[in-house]
């Protein structure tokens, strides 16, 4: 019996699906996973490039079109055609890397973690630092306390080091990245999955930790995501500006609140994110190189801050956070909505 369903959607990018299957391929196994494309919204040509890739391929594999929707919209809609025992999601800028899936079941086996999150490295691209280095290992929920107000910070255990400098060991985990993550199918199809484009991972975690399921790393695994390295097309950039709409990430963050009764620190420089990344594509389909691209995008949005500064009350958040879960605030952390947008 097949053990897991690969499902690939789109995350910044329309392009680079066709890689992301050929990839996939040549680093796993094809006995044990059944692929699902999501085409959502995909050119015609490329799904017909993928539609004739995919006949070369013996295990079963299947493309569903759903239409430009967010990706968590589209694992709603999708996530009870699933009959393998596991699934696994996987961004098509992403890369999986040779042998990265058995030590993803193994380790599920052997612990009965809802969730198993492989060790994510990134390639270097809309950041300056290392040809590859460390996007996520273990993610775990901290706050701090502004105005007597906690607010909650998504803290990155070993974010940007290198890889020879990450631990080689299993170590739980309070969230993911949807980049690739491992489940349970019982635990996909019985969680929420709320509209969001951002905090939808961090939503998935508290619901788990309230349910006393187990989320893991496993760092045998490993995958590389694409950090807007390759250069876009110019229907790329219209699904970015569709996935990281303005009106899309403030709903996010407001349904979070919503659902949790927290916010998040310095709220808006997940909006000033998204404009860097914007620039930084429109700026990589102009050709410019990746070293270029990152200076004049600092240098225009150091301007754009000039107009609407992203206001940061404490001058070392992650230094002063402290964790959530092992607080008093954990005592009364419910969930006070189940609305999913």
């Amino acid at each position: 019996m097949t053990q897991v369903t690969i499902i690939i959607s789109p995350r910044d990018r329309y392009s680079g699906i066709d890689d992301c299957i050929k990839n996939l391929y040549a680093t796993t196994d094809s006995t044990l996973f059944e692929l699902l494309v999501l085409d959502l919204g995909y050119p015609r040509a490329i799904i017909e490039t993928v539609q004739k890739q995919l006949l070369g391929y013996n295990n079963k594999t299947q493309i569903i079109s759903l239409g430009r929707i967010t990706p968590m919209e589209a694992l709603r809609e999708i996530r009870y055609k699933i009959t393998t025992p596991y699934v696994a999601l996987l961004d098509n800028d992403t890369r999986t890397t040779q042998g990265w899936l058995p030590p993803l079941i193994n380790a599920a086996e052997e612990t009965g973690a809802a969730i198993v999150s492989p060790l994510t490295l990134e390639k270097e691209g809309v950041d300056k630092g290392a040809e590859l280095r460390s996007h996520i290992y273990t993610t775990h929920v901290h706050y701090v306390e502004v105005n007597n107000t906690p607010l909650l910070i998504e803290h990155k255990t070993y974010r940007r080091a290198l890889p020879q400098d990450i631990p080689k060991v299993r170590a739980d985990t309070e969230a993911f990245e949807l980049h690739t993550v491992f489940m349970r199918t019982d635990i996909l199809q019985s969680i929420e999955l709320p509209r969001m484009t951002i905090r939808e991972h961090i939503d998935i975690g508290l619901q788990l930790w309230a349910r006393n399921e187990k989320l893991i790393c496993e760092p045998n695994s490993v995958v590389h995501f694409d950090n807007l390295g390759t250069r876009a097309h110019w229907y790329d950039i219209f699904f970015f500006r569709f996935r990281w709409e303005p009106t899309i990430t403030r709903a996010s963050s407001q349904l979070f609140a919503k659902r949790w009764g927290y916010h998040f620190y310095s709220e808006q420089a997940i909006h000033n994110w998204v404009r860097r990344r914007t620039i930084f594509l429109v700026l990589r389909w102009f050709y410019l190189p990746i070293d270029l691209a990152n200076t004049l995008t600092a240098a225009i949005n150091k301007i754009f801050l000039k107009f609407n500064p992203v206001i940061e009350p404490l001058a070392n958040p992650d230094e002063v956070s402290k964790p959530l879960l092992q607080s008093d605030y954990a005592k009364n952390l419910k969930q006070l909505s189940s609305d999913l947008r």
